[in-house]
């Protein structure tokens, strides 16, 4: 149909410029400059028809041969595909060579993950955030690719299993080759490039605890008592008498302050800190009468993030008290003051 119209309207443009074309004997000065200027709009009627054939042709689906043209252009390559990230890799650390993520960081296993099910979640999951990944997870050339799986979380997510581990980042681990989750609770360890766990200490901590002593620090509350990397270390109210509550899945996320052996390091005042005894066995170092613990959610020095969590956390004092815990809020005061003004009716 195309073609045929633009055929037709070529003629039919013609015969309405000049009525009398094509009649011989009857050509007249100015018929004749006319009958001049028409083979030339002629040529554009050609070339206009043409052009019409062509876009009809590309619109239909129909192959439109390619002619040299000022206008033509070379098709645009196509964008190379982003490459995806590989969810493990090797890295360096002082335990030797481990598995770490796409960004680097150290990767943990859970040895209360039985049967490579994931049983980290919650607040257990905000401090040891799970390696998330779909089923067409990569890594790198460098591991084994057939000691990789996938195990299913509480929420439907898959999470990336090595060996018989499923794959944590922990919180507290900044930069690659930190480690600083290695063996907190003695259930959170390094993974090797075997999917192994890596159970040791690093060797330049192996004769004495990493928290064998502790430092003081400034803060934007004022002096508070920090681990020797500079964390920030906490007392929790819900520890009456000195007792150490915070086990399992809250010991993940508050990691205590733990010593190698039940003696009180030589630098630290008998005066301020003590020694107390875990459920677990292990012992615990304490300042006046709180067990100190760490926040998983404090990533460098002279973070502050567990002030006052839950209304429980609070930072520890040089002198063993907490900063911040105590204090009446904004709703006690009225009650008690409504309680005492009664007289009884």
């Amino acid at each position: 149909m195309a073609i045929k119209f633009s055929h037709q309207t070529a003629p039919a443009t013609l015969s309405a410029a000049n009525p009398s074309a094509g009649t011989p004997g009857t050509a007249t000065p100015g018929t004749a400059a006319a009958g001049a200027r028409r083979p030339a709009r002629r040529t554009r009627l050609i070339a206009g028809a043409a052009g019409v054939m062509t876009l009809v042709l590309a619109a239909c689906g129909g192959s439109v041969p390619l002619t040299a043209s000022g206008n033509d252009a070379e098709p645009a390559a196509a964008a190379p595909a982003a490459a995806t990230p590989v969810a493990a890799t090797i890295g360096a650390s002082d335990l030797g060579e481990i598995m770490a993520g796409s960004n680097g960081l150290t990767l943990y296993g859970f040895t209360n993950d039985v049967d490579a099910a994931s049983t980290c979640t919650g607040t257990c999951a905000e401090a040891w955030p799970p390696v998330i990944v779909d089923d067409s997870f990569s890594v790198a050339p460098s591991l084994d690719v057939g000691i990789f799986a996938t195990t299913v979380r509480d929420d439907g997510s898959l999470q990336l299993v090595a060996g018989k581990w499923p794959l944590y980042f922990f919180a507290g681990d900044v930069v690659p080759g930190d480690i600083t989750g290695q063996g907190s609770g003695d259930v959170w360890f390094a993974v090797a490039p075997d999917g192994s766990l890596i159970t040791e200490a690093p060797a330049a901590e192996s004769a004495a605890s990493p928290l064998a002593t502790v430092s003081q620090a400034e803060s934007a509350l004022g002096p508070i008592l920090t681990d020797p990397a500079g964390l920030s270390l906490y007392g929790f109210t819900e520890d009456v008498d000195g007792v150490p509550t915070c086990n399992d899945a809250c010991a993940d996320a508050w990691p205590p302050v733990i010593l190698s052996a039940g003696e009180l390091p030589a630098d630290l005042d008998p005066a301020t800190f003590s020694v107390v005894q875990r459920s677990d066995g292990q012992f615990q170092l304490a300042a006046g009468v709180w067990p100190l613990y760490r926040f998983a959610g404090d990533g460098a020095p002279g973070d502050l993030n567990g002030q006052g969590s839950g209304e429980v956390w609070f930072l520890a004092a040089p002198d063993g008290s907490l900063i911040g815990a105590g204090e009446p809020s904004g709703e006690s005061a009225p009650a008690t003051e409504v309680v005492e003004d009664d007289d009884g009716y």
